[in-house]
């Protein structure tokens, strides 16, 4: 979720001259959450006894409420994210001209999002290929 947020933040980021930076990216960060005891990793424990211990109710540090963004996605790759697609497949991508994307693959994947039921396990992905596309757009 770290450099998901990340990857999502930079183009933005980077298109106002900031270097987008995140602690929790930094491989030290990462490798120290690796090594942490699964159960203190599993369902977010060592974050929820923080808050735990910070007074927060049980409301809030043992939610019942999933935290999910599945229908924003859904709701963005099924109606914005159409004519980004289209726009990227016209003026083409650095993602395109280093082969990290076919083209004509993700022409597919946009024509079934458009034609068929958005499944969530496969049709989220195409979200990250915006990202990487407005990310490299800015950084290039």
């Amino acid at each position: 979720m770290t450099l998901l947020s990340l990857e999502t933040t930079a183009p933005v980021l980077m298109r106002a001259g900031i270097w987008p930076l995140h602690p929790f990216a930094d491989p030290g960060m990462v490798q120290l959450g690796e090594w942490l005891p699964l159960h203190w990793r599993q369902l977010k424990q060592l974050q929820r006894r923080r808050l735990a211990s910070l007074g927060l109710s049980p409301d809030v540090t043992e939610s019942r409420v999933r935290e999910s963004f599945a229908e924003v996605v859904q709701h963005s790759l099924t109606t914005h994210a159409r004519q980004l697609f289209a726009r990227m497949l016209i003026d083409g991508s650095p993602l395109f001209d280093e082969q990290l994307v076919d083209p004509d693959g993700l022409r597919l994947a946009v024509q079934r999002l458009a034609e068929e039921p958005y499944r969530e396990d496969g049709d989220a992905q195409l979200l990250e290929v915006l990202d990487l596309h407005f990310a490299a757009q800015a950084f290039l």
